[in-house]
This record gives C-alpha cells, structure tokens and sequence, in this order.
C-alpha cells in the first residue's frame, strides 16, 4: 500500500561513507531542522536504495537485496540477485561469489559475459524495490517489486517466493507505485500507465491510460498517490551543467473511472498536501499533518542520480536535493548544504519514528 504518512520523513544520507574511519549516517528532519548522527554495523559497506514502512532497503557487496529495520534491528532477505534472468554467479574454487555471468539482452541464445561487482552495479542491479504491505505487521505476507538493470525492467515477487519474476519484457519503467488498493501501478518509459493485479497464481496487467508526454526534454518521472487516493505524476526537469539540477517541475492528476475515459488534468494545487519522492516508495502528508517547517503544497524531492557512482569525484558534487511549491512555482534547496554533500549511497527519505 501507499505510505500515507501521519508525520514527516526524515532524510538519510551517508557521511564520508567510503572513509572506514570516519563513515557513518545522518537522519535530518526538515520540519525542525535537527539533524542526528548514528551508525550501525548492518549498514557498513551496505547501499540503501530506499526506504519504505521505517524499512530500509540495502544492498550488500554481492548486490543482494535485504530490508532492514534499523530500530528493532530485523531483517528480511529478499530474493537474490542471482534469480533474475540476466545474472548467473561466478563461484571461486571455495564456493564464494567472486563476480557474476550477465546477458547483455534477455534473449535466451544471448552469451553471458562475466561482470565484476562494481560493474553489476550499474548494469543490473536493483534500483528500486518496493514492497505492498508493512512487514512488522503482515510478516512475509507481502508482495515485492523491483526495477533493475539499466534498462530498469519490472520483476515481482509472490509472497514466500524465493526468485524474481520478470514481466513485460518488452517494456522500459520509469517509475512503480503500490497504490492503496494494492495494486501496483507502473509508469513506462513511453508514459503509458500499467496495472499489475498482483495474484498467487498469476499477474494481470492492463493499460489504465496512454501516452501523454511528448517532448525529449531531459527529466525524471515520479509516481504518487495523495491522500484521496488519487494517482499523480510528477514531471521534473534538469539542467545539465556539471551535474543535474532541477530546473522545472510539473505535476498531473490521473481522473477518469475506464480506460476509455482516463485522461491526465495539470495540477496547481495538492489540498495543502506535502509529498515526497525519491528512491523510497512516495510518502504523502495531509493538511492537517503538514508542521515545522514543512510547506503546503509543496513537492520534496530527493537525488537518485546514478550517475555519482564512477567515481569519487562525482559522489564529492552536491546532491540535488530540493522543494518545489505549486503556489508560488518555485523550487529552492530543503536541506544545509553539508547534507547535500553526503552524496553515497543515495540519499532517501525514511519513517524511522512510531506515528502519533
């Protein structure tokens, strides 16, 4: 389900994560501007893609997905890597993983090339893993999404399932959402909307709207849910100087009861809401939830630009993290500056408190 907060998230970044001395994380509360410095052992040479339900999504060196509760200290395994269709692992003489065997496509006569785990990462990796229902109170009884790879393709997994399962392979995503129904909705790279009823025997998709966006501009997609249940798209557009910054935001509401009547409206206003995107499943607060220094209508974005892992040079470049407001049409930075440049792993937004 949607993650309809009752309070604000808190922003988890890594500090000096590639100095073994120094390494370590910070959650920064925008609404009071309190910042606090923690670590844990779990979480050493750990990548966190995401964050769901007070859940983190980590990655170990083996890019094996796991989620992780850093206040009860509970973790979950995931299926493994090695269960999508494109990775096969590479075993040394004693039985450890020492690389991992790619296809390049996922046609079955493709060849498999070894890849080394720095290289994976980017090539087929998880770069979102969602999950439908919170584990500390459903147990396994959830179901799991993904995309990955480059090409981020969609892979889901069943409830007590031990392997991914790859679907329409044809398609490219730019972004997957578990709306309050349960369904999870997937955003292609050709804009189309797609329903995935999630069933133990069998997955039914089905296209809820067509196309919309027609231009080449540069820009990442987001889908969100507010707190009527009303689906959301939210357009952001960079500028490419050095690095990506955000330059542009526009936001869509999906309305319509069929296929045949679905059709996007422009947004100028959430109702007071606050939303927040990123790598984590997006979070919405109410009106009447939105405090401190959280703004109405405001739009908070994380920065999930892969691009910052090359190389050291590029993790030390700030990270675009910011807020854009639909009154005023504006978009201004939402953390200190020494936050920003906390830039690896990927920053996200996290629920790590009991809700009031």
């Amino acid at each position: 389900m949607a993650n309809i907060g009752t309070h604000a998230p808190s922003l988890l970044t890594a500090c000096n994560h590639h100095d073994k001395e120094n390494s370590g994380f910070t959650l920064y509360s925008i609404s009071n501007k309190l910042h606090l410095e923690f670590d844990h052992p779990f979480l050493q040479e750990k990548l966190f893609i995401g964050s769901q339900y007070g859940w983190l999504t980590v990655l170990d060196l083996h890019c094996e997905p796991t989620l992780f509760n850093p206040l009860t200290g509970e973790s979950i395994s995931l299926p493994s890597i090695t269960t999508l269709p494109r990775v096969r692992p590479n075993h040394s003489v004693s039985g450890d993983i020492v690389s991992y065997f790619f296809r390049t496509t996922y046609r079955p006569e493709s060849l498999f090339e070894d890849c080394a785990f720095e290289d994976c990462l980017i090539e087929v990796t998880f770069k979102k893993v969602l999950i439908s229902s919170n584990p500390s109170t459903f147990s396994s009884k959830f179901f799991a999404a993904a995309l990955v790879g480059f090409n981020s393709k969609l892979v889901v997994s069943r409830p007590g399932e031990s392997r991914w399962n790859l679907l329409r392979e044809e398609e490219r995503y730019m972004d997957i959402m578990f709306c309050q129904d349960g369904k999870l909705i997937c955003l292609t790279d050709k804009r189309a909307i797609l329903e995935v009823e999630l069933k133990d025997d069998n997955f039914v998709i089905t296209e809820m709207v067509a196309p919309f966006v027609k231009d080449n501009t540069d820009f990442n997609m987001y889908l969100a849910e507010d707190c009527a249940g009303r689906v959301l798209i939210i357009i952001r557009r960079y500028n490419f100087t050095t690095m990506p910054e955000t330059n542009d935001v526009k936001v869509f509401r999906l309305i319509g009861c069929s296929r045949k009547e679905n059709k996007w409206e422009s947004v100028k206003s959430l109702d007071g809401q606050a939303i927040f995107v990123g790598t984590n499943a997006p979070i919405s607060l109410s009106k009447q939830d939105v405090c401190g220094d959280i703004k109405e209508d405001t739009i908070y974005f994380t920065d999930e630009w892969w691009g910052y892992m090359v190389g050291d040079e590029e993790r030390r470049s700030p990270r675009d993290i910011c807020a854009y407001n639909l009154i005023s049409n504006s978009i201004e930075p939402c953390c200190p500056y020494d936050h920003k440049q906390c830039t690896w792993p990927l920053p996200a937004w996290v629920h790590l408190l009991n809700p009031k």
